[in-house]
């Protein structure tokens, strides 16, 4: 071991030598051994073999010298033919990324040569855009570029003397980060040759997914002109930073493998093979895991090269075999424990069948329970907590996670420290991954920095993960392309409609509901409720698209009074957007939003007359809702009278084919005094 490090070194070392032989006009420069060392790492260039020493450095070159040393991301921003807003967060869950999150940061940097590492320095908000502008060709100052480069390395989401913290790190002359005059390349050279090859300083990566939900292909979201996502892009991107960086961790935070036509198709197997090519260390266990049986999570389990967590899912009230609760990493000389953590609700949100005999230790309680495990032995501790709400109320209740990677919010946010710990969002369904850069000096965290990287339409892809897709999908389209029916109007099932109001094609999916059992009456979740379908040809490809849960039609008796409480709950939560939402068929209800939950109701009618409290009636579901999914416990008393070996989608194939043409409206089954919006 000692012979290979003596030759690595003098191998540097020679190359050092011949880099700097090359160079014909640094041997007078004061600060020629920075400037060796930087080319020879490939950060600084030379045309023709003259580096300029004493010219001024750009703006442009300043952004691309820092990206490259601390090895942020190079991006690039994709153009388009109509002008749109810049944009970089959204906060509704509802929300999604469009052109606006990946077109250029400035208007005076599209096409210059440099444009990805301008954009990579504005992507970590290490220096700002005014008034559109970030004048690239304009010579940088030494204030400026030490602001920079100390908003790089320690943050920029915390109140810090970055001139202070700086000056601890760097041995330069303190008057070249104090300069307002334009900084000379040879000194912004000296300056950073203190982060390179500085046994004391060093950079760990952690590449963090969430909520991919069976992205593996491109997909165009509504309201968005052009396509995103896509596992295959995903893959490209993380081929790209392992090239330039060794010292990396690539995590998911749950809810991956399934929920896509292809992906539930083949029970999440393609999702899990792209994560294998990917190279993932671990991958938390989301709610969304359990929408198939326990054993094809455990066979997914198998065929995965990483590891399952969760630390709080029990079976028949033992820990899981093929579950663990954390997995212990040594990254850059650092030991990191990284911990995950499911929501403990999870059951109310999936269907019963998938979840029996599967119990949840409190979050809360099995967090602070492995944080007392691992923290003695861990230089740093992750937690994957896919927890929904609970992700920002967790570093409250079990201070001591360094950083908490959060899954089930569905948001684009930038991190927050709570309560000694930083919360990171990864967006959802394949549009993104988060990057966040740990800044270590004498194997202390000092600062970190933090980008979303969106998957946009011109972001290249990797062409092993493109060639395993098509062959999924190539048998999935064998079946999923026959038409089977035809709509004469656009079928809405966009979440915030679903969720929130009555919908044409939620009434629809009730109505064929309806028509499979001879019920009085039906209802359907809004949150079972994926897609839309425009006007025109309808194919099974569709019917999955919109309703992808393996959800069987179930029919019950019920009473009026308990259809009345079912309505209640499902209106509980507006105005979110919540999946307890529900649609109706043969049914009216009127509810005000401006009373309390559970006091909502006015009216609930059928054809115009109210129902009869203390009748029984019988009505048509699914076995989620049947079995107390979202909490719907008041199904828990009523009686079964059919249950079906037809899922929902077999339900809407089946009337779209006897109806052949259907045209659903609006037509007044949902009522809202005093609606939110």
């Amino acid at each position: 071991m000692r012979k290979n490090k003596i030759v690595l070194i003098l191998t540097l070392v020679a190359f050092c030598v011949i880099s700097f032989a090359n160079l014909k006009d640094v041997s007078t420069s004061p600060f020629s051994t920075a400037i060796e060392k930087l080319y020879a790492f490939g950060i600084v260039e030379a045309e023709d073999n003259l580096f300029n020493p004493s010219g001024t450095l750009s703006r442009a070159e300043a952004a691309e010298w820092i990206v490259k040393t601390f090895k942020l991301s190079a991006i690039y921003p994709m153009v388009t033919e109509e002008e749109v807003q810049k944009k970089f967060v959204y906060t509704d869950p509802l929300g999604v990324i469009d052109e606006g999150f990946v077109v250029p940061s400035a208007k005076d940097t599209v096409g210059i040569d440099g444009e990805e590492y301008i954009e990579g320095l504005i992507k970590v908000r290490a220096i700002e855009v005014v008034d559109g502008m970030y004048r690239p060709y304009e010579a940088i100052t030494g204030v400026e570029f030490g602001q920079a480069i100390a908003r790089v390395v320690f943050g920029v989401d915390e109140e810090i003397d970055y001139g202070a913290k700086l000056a601890e790190l760097v041995y330069a002359p303190a008057e070249l980060l104090s300069l307002k005059r334009p900084l000379r390349r040879e000194e912004a050279a000296q300056i950073l040759s203190n982060f390179v090859d500085n046994p004391n300083f060093q950079v760990i990566t952690i590449l963090a997914t969430a909520d991919i939900h069976g992205h593996i292909e491109p997909y165009t979201p509504s309201g968005a002109k052009y396509p995103i996502g896509a596992m295959e892009k995903m893959a490209y991107y993380v081929s790209t930073e392992r090239a330039i960086q060794p010292d990396l961790l690539l995590l998911d935070v749950g809810d991956a493998p399934y929920n896509t036509n292809v992906a539930n198709l083949f029970e999440g197997e393609p999702v899990i093979k792209i994560m294998n090519m990917m190279g993932y260390d671990a991958m938390a266990i989301g709610n969304h895991d359990f929408d198939f049986p326990f054993n094809v999570m455990e066979r997914n389990s198998k065929l995965a090269n990483f590891p399952f967590l969760s630390a709080n899912t029990l079976y028949m009230e033992k820990p899981v075999e093929f579950l663990k609760e954390y997995v212990m990493k040594e990254i850059g000389g650092l030991k990191i424990a990284i911990v995950g953590l499911t929501d403990d609700s999870s059951a109310w949100y999936t269907h019963p069948r998938n979840v029996a005999g599967i119990t949840f230790e409190e979050q809360y309680s099995a967090a602070q329970r492995v944080l007392n495990e691992v923290a003695p032995q861990a230089d740093l501790v992750i937690a994957l907590a896919h927890l929904h709400t609970g992700n920002r109320i967790l570093p409250e209740k079990v201070p001591g996670y360094d950083l908490i990677f959060e899954g089930g919010r569905d948001v684009v946010a930038f991190p927050e420290k709570i309560n000694g710990s930083w919360v990171i969002s990864s967006g959802k369904h394949g549009e993104l991954i988060s990057k966040t850069n740990l800044n270590i000096f004498n194997n202390e965290v000092i600062g970190i920095n933090f980008a979303h990287i969106f998957m946009s339409q011109n972001l290249p892809q990797d062409e092993a993960v493109v060639e395993l897709v098509n062959g999924y999908v190539a048998q999935l389209d064998e079946k999923m392309n026959t038409v089977i029916g035809r709509t004469e109007v656009d079928l809405d099932g966009e979440r915030g409609t679903v969720r929130l109001k009555e919908s044409n094609l939620a009434n629809a999916i009730a109505d064929s509901l309806r028509e499979m059992t001879g019920t009085d009456f039906a209802i359907q979740n809004g949150g079972g409720v994926r897609a839309s379908i425009p006007k025109g040809d309808i194919t099974i490809k569709d019917v999955y698209t919109v309703l992808p849960f393996d959800n069987l039609v179930v029919a019950v008796e019920i009473t009026g009074k308990q259809i009345w409480d079912v309505l209640e709950h499902g209106i509980s939560a507006y105005p979110a957007a919540a999946g307890q939402f529900l649609q109706v068929s043969n049914l009216e209800y009127t509810f005000d939003a401006s009373k309390p939950p559970y006091s909502r109701l006015v009216s609930v009618t059928s054809k115009g007359a109210p129902i009869d409290m203390e009748k029984t009636y019988t009505l048509t579901a699914n076995d989620f809702l049947t079995g107390g999914g979202d909490k719907f416990v008041m199904f828990l008393e009523t009686k079964k009278i059919i249950v079906t070996k037809s899922f929902l989608r077999d339900a809407f194939a089946e009337y779209v084919v006897r109806h052949g043409t259907i045209a659903p409206q609006v037509e007044g089954r949902i009522t809202i005094l005093n609606p939110a919006n």
